[in-house]
This record gives structure tokens, sequence and C-alpha cells, in this order.
């Protein structure tokens, strides 16, 4: 008999690549804020306003994968108060039907919770430090899963993604925007070419959420990264060969951030030894696969 399976932000980046993944194995609501085709099997779709007074779940359901949450780094210092409202208190309405429901819980959290991290790679027991209100907003939800999993005794695990990637990202994304600017302008307007991110193809992410979904104890979590780092500059080469789009790569100073942090690359061997997870989608077959 499938299991239900609550999944929230499904008809996000995240959420769209998950549901496909599962929807043969099990049977999948989804909650998201805007109108989702349903056309999919074992799926159904609820338009929900995390921020609605009150939500609620007659279905039985085995685990919520909460994935929704305002992640533009941007939109959230210029909207900090709607960014909390999403980011905590939605996640705190979620821990409630996850505690009513005695359901498994994984939340979707961020590797920007490290800030500006003292060594690489950073495994999850290093202090978090965020360095904007999105990170001290998903820093307020960890939080939040470490009580109600202690308190309640539930099953949660939060997975620290770091800069994840693919087809059909949101326009915020670095490596969208880097093969958007090689597709249409003549010159690719970047900030810092310098820093280095942790670029994790969206089906390695995906993977590593069905594999934690299958076999939760207690209260974990996980960092979710290749565990090797590549510069904006590399990306920009990169995306240049493979397009075969000789442009000139600009810095544009009002790209450029206050506080960007120079390198940040996951060690993932927690994952790797509890759930045999490992990446397997190099950085030039995800760049392919995503152009």
């Amino acid at each position: 008999r499938m299991t239900k399976i609550l999944i929230t932000g499904s008809s996000g980046f995240l959420g769209k690549h998950l549901i496909n993944s599962m929807q043969n194995s099990q049977k999948i609501i989804g909650w998201s804020n805007n109108n989702q085709q349903t056309k999919l099997k074992n799926f159904e779709h609820t338009k929900i306003d995390l921020t609605s007074k009150n939500i609620s779940i007659k279905s039985k359901i085995s685990s919520i994968i909460h994935l929704a949450a305002i992640s533009d780094v941007k939109y959230c210092n210029s909207n900090p108060s709607l960014c909390s409202d999403i980011n905590i208190l939605g996640t705190k309405k979620m821990l409630e039907i996850c505690r009513k429901k005695d359901a498994n819980f994984i939340f979707a959290s961020t590797s920007h919770v490290y800030g500006q991290p003292k060594k690489n790679p950073i495994c999850e027991k290093e202090d978090t430090k965020p360095n904007s209100i999105y990170a001290s907003t998903k820093i307020a939800g960890e939080n939040l899963c470490e009580l109600y999993s202690k308190t309640y005794g539930l099953n949660i695990s939060i997975l620290r993604f770091f800069s994840l990637y693919g087809p059909n990202s949101p326009k915020h994304n670095v490596i969208f925007n880097i093969i958007k600017q090689y597709r249409n302008n003549s010159t690719v307007r970047m900030g810092n070419l310098k820093p280095k991110r942790d670029f994790l193809f969206i089906d390695d992410a995906i993977r590593a959420i069905n594999l934690i979904n299958e076999n939760q104890k207690g209260f974990e979590i996980f960092n979710i990264g290749s565990g090797k780092s590549f510069s904006i500059k590399t990306i920009c080469n990169e995306v240049e060969k493979i397009m075969k789009k000789n442009k000139r790569v600009k810095i544009d100073k009002n790209k450029i951030r206050k506080k960007d942090i120079l390198e940040i690359r996951a060690n993932n061997n927690k994952i790797k030894r509890t759930h045999r997870w490992k990446p397997k989608i190099t950085l030039n077959e995800g760049l392919r696969k995503t152009i």
C-alpha cells in the first residue's frame, strides 16, 4: 500500500524534480502558492498560502517534505517580514501538522547558514553564522525542527543544500543567469568572478532527499553538496566552451555583493556514510543537461 507524502513548495525547482522522481512509487499531496498542473499520476495539488491562519490536512500522511520558502537572498533582504512569515512561521505550522500526524519531516535548509567558513570543507558540526536575512530565517527553522524532534520524539532531518542548479531553476540562480547571458547578451555582466561555490546538480540532490526519506531516525543534519568547489569564472568558461559562444565577461560593480563569501565547500562524509549517497553528475555533464 502506498503511503501519502506531503510536499510543500511542490511547484518550485526542487519540488517539481522531486515529484517527478517519486510519482511512480508514492502518493503525493503537493502544496504550493500557485496553480500547479496536475497531470502526473498519484499526485494531487492544493493551492495553499503558508501565511494564512489555519492550515490543516485531513489525509493520513507518513511524511512531510518541507521545501516551501523564499530563497532569493536579495528579495529576503528587501522583504524581511514576509520572508520570516513564510520561512519561520510557515515551518512552525508544518511542524505542528507533523506532530499531530506523527509524521516524519524533512526540512530543506541551506549552506548559507554557515556564513563565512573558518575552514573548508565545512562539516555539519560547524557553528552557524548567518550573514543574511534569508540565512537567519533558515537557522530559526532549523532550531524549531530540533525542538520539535526532541520534544515530541519525531524523526526530523535537516538537509543543508549547497548551490543547486539544473533545468527549470529559479531566475535568481547564478548558473541560470550565466547561461541566459551567454545565450542572449553580447557581453556577459557578472559581479565577483572569484568566489568558489559547491555546485550540485539537481538530480543528485533529489536522490539524497529520497534516500533520507526512506530511512529516517531521530534528529539529523546533513550537508548535501558535491564536496568540490568551482569559481564563477570557471563556470563562465565551461558554459562558453559547451555553448561555443565566445563572449567578453565584464565585471559590473552594481552586482558585487558587500559580504561575498570567498569559498564554501561541503564536507559530505556524513550522508555518504549513513545513506551511501554520493554525487554522480560531474559539473560538465550537469551544465550540459541544464543548457
